[in-house]
């Protein structure tokens, strides 16, 4: 949603400055209280990742450079959004899950979250994003955000794990390659996994598997759905959708239900 993804390294600058704002209001008009911000990498991440490979974890030495490389390209993405994010009256805390997780197969196994735990305690604003992570089976392995948004909603209570992007929820088809997909509001928890199945291919290359990772990450946390947490996918393209859905006002997106 930040960057444009059909683009490299390319930013959108006037829909980061719009979600930016809209969370700052949502702040300050009480919509939201304690806050986690995770955001994708992007344009700035994916293309190195594939390129590279990086994504099939330590292939050899010719890949550390590149690596540090990709790092470098990401960490300039995350000064972009916290530059907006400050603009916008935000005491965001900048941190890297690569110093606080690691994984196992792609499955995030061990983390220590007391700092993130910490800085948002004082009213500090943690905003992490999509990261490398040491990985002991395959030396380092993409860490999802949509992943360790679970894992934060689980060790700190969460009340609420929303998931913005370009698209508002979940369609039938992928509606960059179907304009006349068919959102679905709503989608009953036990429904997930059949979901998944239907869903199309996606339009653009990602390395953390773009809505299907999300709908992933979701069916983990299963049992935080059925103990009250709220979830729901919306777009932020336009100024308003995350008020909106805050306020429980008409919005296109998708919520999961337990029914």
């Amino acid at each position: 949603m930040l960057t444009d993804k059909t683009k490299p390294y390319t930013y959108r600058e006037e829909i980061l400055h719009s979600v930016a704002r809209e969370i700052g209001e949502c702040l300050q008009e009480g919509l939201i209280k304690p806050l986690v911000l995770l955001h994708g990498v992007g344009s700035y991440g994916h293309p190195p990742v594939l390129e590279h490979k990086l994504h099939k974890g330590f292939l050899g030495p010719e890949q550390l450079l590149p690596l540090s490389k990709t790092q470098e390209s990401v960490a300039i993405l995350r000064h972009i959004i916290v530059r907006a994010l400050q603009d916008a009256g935000i005491p965001v805390c900048l941190m890297y899950p690569s110093s606080m997780a690691t994984s196992e197969k792609m499955q995030m196994t061990s983390y220590f979250l007391d700092p993130l735990k910490g800085f948002a305690s004082v009213g500090m604003i943690p905003l992490l994003g999509g990261d490398i992570l040491i990985d002991s089976v395959m030396g380092w392995s993409v860490g999802s955000g949509d992943q360790l948004a679970v894992i934060i909603a689980k060790e700190l209570g969460a009340k609420r794990l929303l998931f913005a992007s370009d698209v508002a929820g979940i369609y039938e088809h992928d509606p960059k390659i179907k304009p006349d997909a068919v959102p679905i509001d709503s989608i009953n928890l036990n429904d997930l996994e059949t979901t998944l199945k239907r869903m199309g291919a996606s339009s653009i290359d990602d390395a953390s598997g773009a809505m299907k990772g999300k709908i992933v990450s979701i069916i983990a946390a299963k049992q935080l759905i059925k103990d009250g947490l709220e979830v729901g996918l919306l777009s932020m393209m336009e100024y308003g959708s995350l008020k909106a859905f805050l306020r429980n006002d008409r919005c296109q997106c998708t919520r999961v239900v337990v029914e």
